[in-house]
């Protein structure tokens, strides 16, 4: 896979854009934990749906699923999550690879949704705690 797609050792949130969440809003904390929790709560939605698509065979379904997860990545500045769900998106509606490709990078971008997760499940901690 291209460059974009490697596993990064930096962090999958870029810690910019969630605070600038925070600050464009007088709730701040409230609010931004309020939206890490809707978005968290959509991406694990659509990562089942993914999976329940791909079961059916409908890969449009699946392409449906990683262009929304994509969409929603850059509230939060997760580059590689929108990377790899572009990717997917991509694959499903077969414009880059046989379809065989298509659980490669699924898999690839569940395992970088847990990286999301985690990532902001950590930050929004920090900031409740704080």
């Amino acid at each position: 896979m291209a460059d974009e797609y490697e596993s990064g050792g930096g962090s999958p949130i870029d810690m910019r854009a969630i605070t600038q969440l925070a600050e464009a809003d007088d709730a701040g904390t409230r609010f931004l934990a309020e939206i890490i929790d809707v978005f968290l709560a959509d991406m694990g939605q659509r990562v089942r749906t993914i999976g329940e698509r791909m079961s059916e065979g409908d890969h449009m379904g699946v392409a449906a699923a990683a262009h929304a997860i994509k969409g929603s990545c850059g509230h939060f500045g997760a580059s590689r999550l929108m990377a790899l769900s572009r990717h997917l998106e991509e694959c499903a509606k077969g414009k880059l690879e046989p379809t065989e490709g298509i659980e490669t990078a699924i898999e690839s971008m569940i395992a970088e949704t847990e990286r999301v997760r985690l990532a902001l499940e950590a930050f929004r901690a920090g900031r409740t705690s704080a």
